[in-house]
């Protein structure tokens, strides 16, 4: 009859897939932006450096998600 036990549960759950779904959002904003700055550098040889920064940033949060995501229990 431990309520606060039995709701602990569902919580955790629910907290390790958003994780793993940020994560894995977050590692697709880096494809996609990466795809970009490699197209602009092919276009006119500029290196997109504020995309490659986005790409970036955004590979690492989307790898500290999926951390937290199988990390967490």
């Amino acid at each position: 009859m431990n309520h606060s036990a039995s709701r602990a549960r569902p919580v955790a759950v629910v907290i390790r897939v958003l994780a793993l779904i940020v994560g894995c959002a977050c590692l697709l904003l880096a494809a996609i932006c990466f795809a970009i700055a490699a197209q602009v550098f092919v276009q006119t040889g500029v290196f997109a450096q504020s995309y490659a920064m986005v790409g970036l940033i955004s590979g690492v949060l989307g790898l500290l998600a999926l951390t937290l995501g199988r990390a967490w229990r």
